[in-house]
């Protein structure tokens, strides 16, 4: 699929879902296959919204040239008409930052920034900015060249998660036993809509360093036919993630441009862990 181990198996998780109940109308479990249809029909409904304030996490990523360990924060700000989410990645080698704002209720996806350190094999720093409508992604980005160049895509519908959130509102779902759904996301480096499918495959007591917690486990595939997936586990009490696993490949047109030390090779797997920290 082509994404990176900052990218997938780093903010991926954790974007994620520091929800609160109430606010918005709960949804039924039910059955949702995985579709390409168009407009707000295709979206999930959240039964909870967001939760402002800042959650640590720690995350190891394993692929072929060595394993990393870092810190990364989330931080959820209650912006008026929108939250603004703000993930920052500790990285030895440099800090990623990533941002998003979403619609209140809905959590649709509004905009869209990244900023990723330089280093061996890409000599600039990545810097993306998206503006996102119901149908359409534009802004720039600079992630092939260096230099910016405009984007401008179309979509079949609203976007619920991103190339780097991916699961960014999966804890605000009306979650439960045999709970499924499918929606959209936006890849960053193939510059197109994606569509995944979710489902609670069963709940377990975890333990990890903040505690233990009573969670559903939640398992994210790719509805399209893609080799990417992820398991997260989501304490039942808070609606927030607290430890997850990832496996994706890289590889797009030959490599992943934003690898951790350096770019990863196509076909390369990319295994990573994390939870959350006191």
């Amino acid at each position: 699929m082509g994404r990176s181990v900052l990218i997938t198996v780093g903010v991926i998780f954790l974007v994620l879902v520091l929800c609160r109940a109430g606010g918005v109308r709960a949804q039924a479990a039910a059955a949702v296959p995985p579709t390409q249809a168009a407009g707000r029909a295709a979206l999930p409904k959240p039964a909870a919204n967001l939760t402002a304030g800042t959650w640590k996490y720690k995350t190891t990523a394993v692929q072929p040239d060595g394993t990393y360990n870092w810190n990364h924060t989330v931080t959820i700000k209650d912006d008026g008409e929108r939250w603004t989410v703000t993930y920052l990645q500790n990285i030895p080698a440099g800090n990623v930052t990533y941002v998003q704002s979403l619609e209140k209720d809905t959590l649709i996806v509004r905009t869209l920034s990244l900023n990723h350190f330089a280093k061996p094999g890409r000599a600039w720093p990545i810097i993306i900015n998206l503006n996102v409508t119901d149908d359409r992604v534009a802004g720039t980005s600079n992630r092939t060249t260096g230099h910016d160049q405009r984007v401008a895509i179309d979509l079949n519908g609203p976007v619920f998660g991103d190339e780097a959130g991916l699961v960014a509102t999966v804890g605000c779902l009306p979650l439960a036993e045999r709970y499924q759904t499918a929606f959209r996301d936006y890849d960053f480096q193939k510059e197109k809509e994606r569509m995944w499918q979710l489902k609670v495959v069963g709940s377990d007591r975890v333990t990890v360093a903040a505690g233990t917690f009573e969670s559903y486990q939640v398992e994210l595939t790719s509805a399209d036919g893609g080799p990417d997936k992820a398991i997260i586990w989501i304490a039942k009490n808070s609606h927030t993630p607290v430890k997850g696993l990832t496996d994706v490949l890289a590889g797009n047109n030959g490599g992943s441009d934003t690898g951790i030390a350096k770019e990863s090779r196509s076909g390369d797997h990319i295994f990573g862990t994390w939870e959350l920290i006191p």
